[in-house]
């Protein structure tokens, strides 16, 4: 039996994971079930709200610069192209089909070199994301995905990731973070004793993801208290922990993001998963790299950190999705005509032939 940490215990804190060799290990009692435990609910609420708003695509208002609000079949170039170019890491935007020299070329003259990501233009939960260390490996990806529009992009080498949650009030621009989460990739601590495959099978997380996990010598032997990491990655799909860090939320981490969004209009409300070296960086506009842009999709990823219970997550779901209704109702005030059913619905019929 693979031996873990479960927590549900409102009294867990940051200064306890900051002690520990190796925080990927803890859990909590509902972040590995069923993913209709919150989608369910997620739509529940979101009939009530389109009910109540007498609106079906109350959620498109949510943030009228992206398609369908952000919740479904929205480009995240163009999602990310919203930002300063400061803020966000070269990018390239190239379709499968494209012939190999047309795409170097477009990689080529971005500044793009390897390692780096590329993903889905249109998709979610980290589905489709790679790391491309190779010429081979990029001809190979594009082969056995499907026909479609794809991201390519730096990989940011900074130490750490985090989801930053945002508000940003319709009228008065006031701009809010209720949560910050950060990310912590997969990885394992050796013991001195086992082998790199023993490692990964008797961890609690890795051992979940092993037919994603890539190593050179799985006979190898790590050195006691020698930290090994098994991904790049900070998606939960692909083995990363979430830890709740929104008591770090400052006035001067609110400070950097107005000066991020000072130009961006129709995104109110979302997810920014942004880089850093550091977490006091995430207090300089200039020091953060923005990742993705998720728009009313964007779960608060921080009601899966360890200490979390299941009707905790319900409750921050709810409070959430009712931000989303109000911003949308002022949005919707006096254009109501601008989010048409019948282009939501076009577009979610081609969002499911995808």
């Amino acid at each position: 039996m693979v031996e873990g940490i479960q927590l549900d215990s409102p009294t867990a804190s940051t200064n306890n994971w900051e002690k520990m060799p190796d925080p990927t290990r803890m859990f909590n009692s509902f972040e590995f079930g069923h993913a209709w435990w919150f989608h369910i609910p997620m739509f529940v609420l979101g009939v009530s709200w389109a009910i109540r708003l007498r609106k079906a695509n109350f959620f498109a208002a949510a943030n009228p610069a992206l398609e369908n609000g952000g919740l479904y079949n929205y480009s995240k170039f163009a999602a990310q192209n919203h930002f300063p170019n400061e803020n966000l890491p070269n990018t390239c935007l190239i379709h499968s089909e494209d012939k190999l020299d047309f795409i170097w070329e477009k990689v080529n003259g971005q500044g793009i070199q390897f390692p780096f990501i590329i993903k889905p233009d249109v998709g979610e939960r980290g589905k489709g994301v790679r790391l491309i260390y190779h010429p081979n490996e990029l001809e190979f990806y594009l082969k056995e995905q499907p026909k479609d529009s794809y991201l390519i992009q730096d990989f940011i080498e900074k130490a750490q990731e985090y989801g930053v949650f945002f508000f940003k009030h319709p009228v008065s621009g006031e701009l809010k973070i209720p949560s910050l989460t950060r990310k912590i990739s997969l990885q394992i601590v050796g013991d001195g004793v086992s082998s790199l495959s023993e490692l990964i099978q008797n961890h609690p997380r890795a051992s979940r993801y092993q037919h994603l996990i890539r190593v050179a010598d799985p006979d190898s032997i790590p050195f006691l208290g020698q930290l090994v990491k098994l991904s790049e990655m900070g998606n939960h799909c692909k083995g990363a922990v979430f830890l709740d860090y929104s008591e770090y939320i400052s006035p001067e981490m609110i400070s950097a993001f107005e000066k991020v969004f000072e130009t961006v209009k129709g995104i109110n409300y979302g997810r920014l998963d942004v880089k850093v070296d550091d977490l006091i960086d995430l207090s300089d506009p200039d020091k953060l790299i923005i990742l993705e842009v998720n728009g009313a999709n964007a779960e608060p990823i921080h009601m899966y950190s360890p200490e979390k219970n299941y009707r905790a997550g319900l409750r921050t779901i709810s409070s959430y999705f009712r931000t989303m209704a109000r911003m949308s109702k002022l949005n919707l005030a006096g254009n109501r005509s601008q989010f048409k059913k019948r282009d939501t619905l076009r577009s979610l019929r081609e969002y499911m032939k995808k």
